[in-house]
Order: structure tokens, then C-alpha cells, then sequence
């Protein structure tokens, strides 16, 4: 039977970090991914300051500054032009080497990782095999799959990472449930190429605009586009909300200045889930990514957390497999689903369901610099990643 170290199934974002991470370290794995080649799907977009930090560990962050668009800035405004909170990143310079967001399609990260592994001795991505089960003994774990041929093959490793997404099949396999419910309501995203900043001078490359009603609409510029984020009514018809006629009104109320239509790449409607897996994994099987948990994404912080779950366990497994102490990464897998549980989808909760109050203690808080940096901490969840040796060592260079 073939053999390998580690077997990750998914090659996303979070399944092909894990990758990344594992090969650093010297450990052999093997990726099965579904698809016949990398997704090009336009989905999440932001990269927060520790997701930066593990990544520029990982060799990529240089390309990805190239392409990607910094944004230093989150900004709460009115639809008259006000700006009533503004919170800098430049608050952060003594937290992080990266003291601002990236924001750049996760598929340009996943090719730059898929080409970093095509370049080393010790990952290997499979695409067209598709997760049939898994059988685990005290010491190892059989994968069996089927190729896009329909070969039915078999790898036995020492760990199985599931990043295969929110359906996914392995943690089906394990007997795990994805437990939690849909936010009400959906969004309509448009995706346009109109130089919003010049329309709206000082925008920030992130800003949430409100009316007098309390209702908002957000703003995320990309690097060659931006993106319009309006949240829709009950009831509405999926094929009126995509067109001018309707939502042009609605971009006036916010941005009454805009002249003519929105320049339109592209659009579409989503809805958003608060889920966590019943459990992060059974004996050398752990979870990942979307397979552990879903949110909104609002705030960007789902992908963030999972590369999160790949570092740390990715680690976890390279100390365990020099140790043989396989409870160092039952322990991380176990840490990761806490920090979901207990921070990650409490905090993206408050982003949806901040109420009345939301302006004015974004403008008190912004207005004291403490209670600024603190704010922008969790905004880019450097208290709830795990510790980065980017950071440790140049802490320690420092001393």
C-alpha cells in the first residue's frame, strides 16, 4: 500500500497552507482535491496581519503584496459625506510586522501555494480524486479514494487533515455533524470598476456607509475593482435585485452623489451560516477550515481562521511525528475548535448583529486611541491566532 505522512483532502486556501506548512517542516503529504484543478471562484478576499505573518513564513507574501490591495484603514460614515469613526492600522505597528489588511482573491493565494509545492521534494497535490472513507488503527489512518478514471486507490499515512469544506465528506465519514443555523436574510454583491474613491474623496478601503435609518451598505476595494456589499429585503426577486432599475436607488440613498449606473464586472446573492462541527476530529482525523466552521463575512475572518487551524496543527503534527506524542495534535485540534467556539463566531456574530448602538461606540472608541487599538486587534484577530515564529524570532532579534 502507498504510504505517506500526512493526507490532506481539500486544496483550498486552508488545505494547501496545511501543505505548505507540513513540507517546511520536512514532512511528507499527499492533497486530494475533487476538482480537476484549482477553484478560480471569486470568494473570500481579505488577509488579515497574522494570516500575513504565517504567509510571508511560507515564502508567498511577496508576490501577493504585488497583486494584492493594502488596506490601512475601516471607516463608518454617514450617506451626507460624514465621517463619524475611523479606526488606522498604523495603531498596530507594535503588534505585527503587517499593521494592515491585504485584500486579494484566495485564489491567487491557492496557485502560489500549489506552485511553491510544485517546487519542493514534499508535497504532492492529486487533483480528479474524490474522498471515499477512511479506517483508522492506533498508529496510522487508510484513506481510500477514486480517481477521476475511477480507479479506487489507497494511502495510509500517520494524520488526516479534512479542509474539504462545509460539506465536508470526511467529516461525514467521522460520524460529525456541521451544527448551527443561517443568518436571516441574504446580500447582493456587486462587483464594479467604478473609481468609487474619487467619487467619495478620503474612502476607506474598507467602509460600512449608513443612513439616517440605521441600515448601511459596504464598501471593499480590490485591487482593480471594488466591491458593493447591499443587504436585501425579505421577499425580494432574485432576478429584479440584479438589475439598475433597482439597485441604483438603493446606491443613491448611500452614495447620493454617484453619477449615472454602476459599472458592473459582476454580481451575486449569498446568504451566511454560524456553524461549528460537533467535534474537531476522531483519533488521528482532525478538521479544518469550513469543515469546523462557518460565518459571515463580514469582518473577514472565516479563511483567516482557517489557514489559522492549518498553521497550528500543521506544526502540532511536524512535533509529533519527531516526538512520537500524537496528543500534541489531538491538543491543537482540540485549541482550534475552542477558539471558533469561544471567539471566532462570537465575534463575527457582533459584526452582523451589533444593533442601534453600533455608530456610537464605533465613534467612542475611535476617538481614544487605547480603545482603537484594542478594537483593531480583534478586527484582525491578532488575539485569537495562534503564536507565529515569524514573530517569536524577531521578538527575540529584538532583545
Amino acid at each position: 500500500m502507498e504510504r505517506t505522512q500526512v493526507i490532506i483532502v481539500g486544496a483550498g486556501p486552508v488545505g494547501l497552507s496545511a501543505a505548505v506548512c507540513l513540507a517546511g517542516f520536512g514532512i511528507d503529504c499527499i492533497v486530494l482535491e475533487k476538482r480537476e484543478a484549482l477553484s478560480t471562484a471569486s470568494k473570500a478576499s481579505t488577509f488579515q496581519p497574522p494570516t500575513l505573518e504565517i504567509l510571508s513564513e511560507f515564502g508567498v507574501l511577496g508576490p501577493m503584496m504585488q497583486m494584492g490591495r493594502v488596506a490601512d484603514r475601516i471607516q463608518y460614515r454617514t450617506a451626507a459625506g460624514a465621517v463619524l469613526a475611523q479606526f488606522d492600522h498604523d495603531l498596530l505597528v507594535s503588534d505585527t510586522p503587517f499593521p494592515h489588511r491585504l485584500h486579494l482573491e484566495q485564489s491567487a493565494l491557492t496557485q502560489l501555494l500549489l506552485d511553491k509545492l510544485k517546487r519542493g521534494p514534499r508535497g504532492e497535490v492529486r487533483f480528479g480524486c474524490t474522498f471515499l472513507n477512511v479506517a483508522q488503527q492506533t498508529n496510522d489512518v487508510m484513506v481510500r479514494y477514486v480517481e477521476a478514471s475511477g480507479a479506487k486507490r489507497e494511502i495510509a499515512a500517520d494524520y488526516v487533515l479534512a479542509a474539504d469544506g462545509a460539506h465536508s465528506t470526511v467529516r461525514d465519514a467521522l460520524g460529525l455533524a456541521l451544527e448551527g443555523s443561517a443568518y436571516p436574510g441574504q446580500v447582493l454583491r456587486l462587483v464594479v470598476t467604478d473609481p468609487l474613491s474619487d467619487i467619495i474623496p478620503g474612502l476607506g478601503q474598507v467602509s460600512y456607509i449608513f443612513s439616517p435609518d440605521n441600515s448601511s451598505i459596504s464598501l471593499l476595494q480590490m485591487p482593480d475593482c471594488w466591491r458593493v456589499i447591499i443587504r436585501l429585503p425579505d421577499g425580494f426577486d432574485p432576478e429584479e435585485v440584479v438589475l439598475p432599475e433597482w439597485y441604483m436607488p438603493v446606491v443613491r440613498q448611500y452614495i447620493p452623489q454617484f453619477p449615472g449606473e454602476l459599472t458592473l464586472r459582476e454580481h451575486d446573492i449569498y446568504g451566511a451560516r454560524k456553524m461549528l462541527a460537533s467535534g474537531h476530529g476522531t483519533g488521528r482525523v482532525f478538521l479544518m477550515g469550513d469543515a469546523l466552521h462557518l460565518t459571515n463575512t463580514r469582518g473577514g475572518m472565516n479563511m483567516n481562521c482557517g489557514i489559522h487551524d492549518a498553521y497550528e496543527l500543521g506544526g502540532a503534527i511536524a512535533k509529533a511525528i519527531t516526538l512520537n506524542a500524537p496528543e500534541l495534535v489531538e491538543r491543537a485540534a482540540r485549541r482550534r475548535r475552542q477558539v471558533a467556539q469561544e471567539q471566532l463566531l462570537p465575534r463575527t456574530d457582533r459584526n452582523i448583529t451589533g444593533g442601534a448602538n453600533l455608530l456610537a461606540q464605533m465613534r467612542t472608541m475611535s476617538a481614544d486611541p487605547v480603545q482603537a487599538r484594542e478594537m483593531l486587534v480583534r478586527a484582525a484577530m491578532l488575539d485569537m491566532a495562534p503564536p507565529r515564529r515569524l514573530v517569536q524570532t524577531s521578538r527575540v532579534q529584538a532583545q
